[in-house]
């Protein structure tokens, strides 16, 4: 099977993921309403990929009612192919709220026509590989 996560990165993965740790720079559009540096580190590697480049935006609101704010926001949004990821620390697992609260997001994007990938944030450091692999796979069947 074909590695995609490596094709035309020179840059050690530890090495982008300690500088997106360190620094959020408003380089690419949305990057400066990030709300983690898991979100940075993984907005800046797509952007490395040619299928995925220039395809997402970080913390983008949607004009779909969820809470107080009257939009909802996704981590990371592809909005030609209505795919949403979102990133989800350790509180989204042992707060029955946040977990409540995640599911009832997953929802209202699912009747709202988007395909909704859930990763936790420690897997985007560990098992980038899969991480990238499945986001593609989900473009890959979201063309029209």
């Amino acid at each position: 099977m074909r590695r995609l996560v490596r094709d035309g990165v020179e840059t050690p993965l530890a090495t982008l993921f300690l500088h997106a740790t360190r620094t959020v720079h408003a380089d690419a559009e949305g990057v400066d309403r990030a709300r983690s540096a898991t979100e940075v580190f993984l907005f800046r590697r797509l952007e490395t990929l040619a299928e995925t480049k220039g395809r997402f935006r970080l913390n983008e609101r949607l004009p779909i009612a969820f809470d107080v704010g009257g939009a909802l926001e996704v981590d990371l949004l592809c909005a030609e192919a209505r795919l949403a990821i979102e990133l989800d620390g350790a509180q989204h697992l042992s707060d029955p709220d946040a977990y409540r609260r995640d599911r009832r997001k997953d929802q209202l994007l699912q009747e709202n026509g988007y395909f909704v990938l859930r990763f936790l944030a420690e897997d985007v450091g560990k098992d980038l590989d899969r991480v990238l692999d499945t986001i593609l796979r989900a473009l890959g069947r979201r063309r029209s």
